[in-house]
């Protein structure tokens, strides 16, 4: 496998001073900015999560935004790859193995990994990078502490769903019974359990009797977002979702710009118990659990420097932070059948002992 790295070293007033490092240990200075205007970035977020409701209408704004993800691409492949002669010929010698070849995004800021990575685009190809090759994104200076897990006859999976409106609700079966399906049919014995009703109280019980390096996977079937207080205190008194604290959770202060929280169920129908990103990773920190599929709208999602509610907004990189040695995670609010879709590929490709790219 070829290992192409791109690395953020630094933040400057126009966007991030980075390398661009091939294997053959020749190193670039390159200089990235992102390509969307505040404006272009809420347009594409309208696009993958409104336009979708309702099709027919503004259709020309629709299909702008649909182009601008190839803009972005080739806009981003040339402050990489074409800002160097020399690095441009570099990588025309990679071109013609990119099967075989690995994208590397490395950073210690959550800024630089906001970036559309994955519709990095080659003009001269037909297709983004990440068709072809496999794009990971990891954390700089991170320390990868290996897990200690039990020595089982089985890959352990902890699948966790939570629908506060209950039958109003997302039916539990839309992803739990396909990947039932996926897991019965497989060459890999896979034991999977099942967890409900999808409490905070139920799964702190549930990971606490099964005790450390159990469970090889935990998959949060459930919703999830970004809320700011004042979002938060109206939904308190809420019509169609009551939100709850409860059991183990102190009150939430109040708090600047955005978190980002997965949904729990409450201990009524319609209570929601909103969970922040560092209650979670410290209720999972120490389990050693390796991999956390979290099927929840915007929990990849991160605010950019240039936003007013900046912060570290990404749930899935919090999960990196506190050890987890994969996550994978939705940037957009997405629909049912979009997630269901996405779960299958996903699930085959670690059921075969295949990377998660």
């Amino acid at each position: 496998m070829l290992v192409l790295t791109i690395r953020e070293e630094g933040i400057n007033d126009g966007g991030f001073t980075a390398t661009l490092n091939f294997d053959s240990g020749n190193s670039y200075p390159i200089t990235v900015t992102d390509p969307f205007t505040n404006q272009e970035e809420k347009d594409l977020e309208w696009y993958f999560e409104e336009w979708l409701v309702f099709p027919t209408l503004d259709t020309d704004k629709a299909q702008k935004a649909a182009n601008s993800v190839q803009n972005y691409g080739e806009n981003l492949f040339k402050q990489v790859f074409q800002s160097n002669l020399n690095a441009y010929g570099e990588y025309r010698d990679l071109r013609k193995q990119l099967g075989q070849l690995q994208i590397i995004i490395e950073s210690q800021s959550p800024e630089f990994q906001a970036l559309h990575w994955e519709a990095l685009k080659d003009p001269d190809l037909p297709r983004p990078f990440s068709i072809d090759c496999i794009i990971s994104r990891q954390r700089r200076g991170a320390t990868v502490v290996p897990v200690q897990m039990a020595t089982y006859p089985t890959i352990n999976l902890l699948v966790v769903i939570a629908r506060p409106n209950e039958e109003s609700d997302v039916n539990y079966r839309t992803i739990s019974r396909p990947l039932v399906e996926l897991v019965n049919s497989s060459e890999i014995p896979v034991k999977i359990d099942i967890l409900r009703p999808g409490t905070y109280e139920s799964l702190t019980r549930h990971l606490d009797e099964k005790g450390e390096g159990y469970y090889h996977v935990i998959h949060f079937d459930v919703h999830g977002g970004l809320m700011e207080y004042e979002q938060y205190q109206r939904q308190v008194h809420g019509d169609s979702w009551r939100y709850q604290r409860g059991w183990g959770l102190e009150d939430l202060a109040e708090y600047e710009g955005v978190k980002a929280f997965l949904f729990l169920e409450g201990e009524e129908k319609g209570q929601a118990t909103p969970v922040e990103a560092t209650e979670l990773a410290n209720l999972l920190t120490g389990k050693n659990i390796p991999i956390c599929i979290l099927n929840a709208c915007q929990s990849a999602k991160q605010i950019s420097q240039e936003s007013e509610d900046y912060r570290e907004t990404s749930l899935g990189s919090r999960l990196m932070t506190a050890g987890m040695q994969a996550v994978v995670a939705m940037g957009y609010s997405v629909t049912v059948s979009a997630a269901k879709l996405m779960m299958k590929p996903i699930y085959q490709q670690l059921l075969n002992g295949k990377d998660l790219t």
